[in-house]
């Protein structure tokens, strides 16, 4: 048995490959506002925020420590934090929208890396992607293919049997089919055989 490769998976790649372009101007305007932002950050973004909010605060302090005069020092700090804060929520809703998020079929966050500064499918979420739509040979697997092997290869014999028989239309067919055959199955996938019909063999 040969590895089986499930299908979907160039789509699901090139899905999430689409998005970086709306995912990008995320990342800038975090950066720009002056975040410290890698693959860790962009996770959080589409999170709880809880590393973000807490960068937020020591911004805000690191700011206000500038101003000398207390009273300056703790609305400088308020402001800026308010500030900081009100970007990181307004960019966490940007990109949950970005992702999806808000429908039955989002993109995997895990999906994507920031690499000095630059938004891209990660390979290694490429690679595991590729594993999960790989089937690889099993001894239960291998011994399943065989069995449907036999049975098309029984399929193909019957079929051929009755092939040039003008009573029959198939050997085996289904319930769909009103023409005479030797068994069938029915929805359920239950075999059935119909004895009378070797009269006409």
């Amino acid at each position: 048995m040969k590895k089986i490769r499930k299908s979907g998976l160039e789509k699901v790649i090139n899905r999430h490959k689409a998005e970086c372009s709306k995912i990008q101007p995320i990342v800038n305007t975090m950066l720009e506002t002056g975040f410290c932002f890698t693959t860790d950050e962009l996770k959080d973004l589409a999170s709880v925020c809880s590393k973000l909010y807490k960068q937020a605060e020591n911004m805000a302090k690191e700011e206000s420590a500038r101003s000398k005069v207390k009273f300056r020092s703790n609305a400088d700090y308020t402001e800026t934090l308010e500030y900081l804060n009100g970007a990181v929520s307004q960019n966490a809703d940007a990109l949950r929208k970005a992702l999806l998020y808000h429908t039955l079929n989002p993109l995997e966050i895990e999906a994507y890396e920031v690499t000095d500064g630059v938004v891209q499918v990660s390979s290694r979420w490429i690679e595991e992607k590729d594993a999960e739509y790989t089937i690889l040979p099993t001894e239960n697997r291998e011994q399943a293919q065989q069995l449907v092997n036999n049975v098309r290869q029984a399929i193909d014999e019957l079929n051929a049997f009755v092939s040039h028989n003008r009573f029959f239309g198939k050997g085996i067919s289904t319930s769909l089919d009103s023409r005479r055959c030797l068994c069938w199955l029915d929805g359920d996938g239950n075999f059935h055989e119909e004895k009378e019909s070797y009269e006409f063999i």
